[in-house]
């Protein structure tokens, strides 16, 4: 990969080895999940090149400027409004134009039917080797933003479920752009739990105790463990871990900042704390991670 130190407005959702691990055990999202996504507006110097390519789909999505995709020697250029879903373990490069550069949402499908679900998309054009036109959608948008937001607050059964089984919407939306229009999705109101969750990506940076986060919800520590486990299935302080391990992963993605200097930023003074806290999370370590921007796990 090549880049710059970060495109202003980026976002890059990395999850953990453990939380794809139960993606694989619940029988509804087990053909088809995420395990990394993002967004890069105006990605100046965005590049990456696998020469053996990974096990798992890549959807690009550019919505403003342009780039290209090289697969099997052949180049294609990709505008804004179009989508190119790469296929499974297949040597691919893609970049930014230099003089124009994309702003793309990006997803990395993985699953037993990841392979067909690229194929499903990209056979809505009778040409082998290029980009479909889909055009631009809020409806389209705001899915993305809902499978993102879902996922940034944890890693729990229902937080999985609930951003997978979005998954396929968000795909149809390329199949048949013709149906999305351009209305959000309602919010509804914050349950002590949600309320909890927001606490906490609020205070990434400080070392949360069990009863600051219970009192944040004006409930007993008690009740509230309890009820956080039952809604979520994680302890309070192991769901803000894989929160603070998310954010971590950002960091290390986008900034140049010491290993130390992360997990400061996490609240944790203990580096190698921290680094037994990422590698149980992640599978790797945290200078592993950043030398290889992740891909190593794919």
């Amino acid at each position: 990969m090549r880049k710059s130190r970060g495109f202003e407005g980026e976002l890059i959702i990395e999850i953990p080895k453990v939380a794809t691990s139960h993606c694989e055990q619940l029988p509804l999202i087990s053909h088809l999940f995420i395990s990394r996504m993002g967004y890069y507006p105006k990605a100046l110097h965005h590049y990456y090149q696998r020469p053996n390519g990974i096990s798992q789909a890549i959807l690009l999505y550019c919505t403003d400027g342009q780039g290209w995709i090289e697969l099997n020697g052949n180049v294609t250029q990709v505008h804004a409004g179009e989508v190119f879903i790469l296929p499974v373990d297949m040597p691919h490069s893609y970049g930014a134009d230099l003089q124009n550069p994309w702003s793309i949402y990006w997803l990395h499908l993985n699953g037993t039917h990841c392979g067909a679900a690229a194929t499903t998309v990209m056979e809505r054009d009778s040409e082998a080797f290029r980009a479909i036109q889909v055009g631009f959608s809020d409806e389209r948008n705001a899915l993305f933003t809902h499978i993102a937001s879902t996922l940034l607050k944890g890693y729990s059964a229902s937080n999985l479920l609930q951003a997978n089984l979005a998954l396929p919407h968000y795909l149809s939306s390329f199949i048949a752009p013709e149906h999305f229009g351009s209305h959000q999705p309602s919010v509804s109101g914050a349950s002590p739990t949600e309320k909890a969750i927001r606490y906490m990506q609020a205070n990434l940076s400080n070392s949360l105790s069990l009863d600051n986060i219970a009192r944040s919800v004006n409930l007993s520590v008690s009740f509230f463990s309890r009820k956080f486990k039952k809604d979520t299935g994680y302890a309070p302080i192991e769901y803000f871990n894989y929160l603070r391990i998310q954010k971590a992963c950002q960091l290390l993605h986008f900034n140049t900042w010491r290993i130390n200097e992360v997990a400061s930023a996490i609240g944790i003074d203990d580096p190698f704390y921290f680094s037994r806290l990422f590698k149980q999370q992640m599978g790797l370590s945290p200078a592993h991670y950043r030398k290889n921007k992740g891909i190593e796990r794919q």
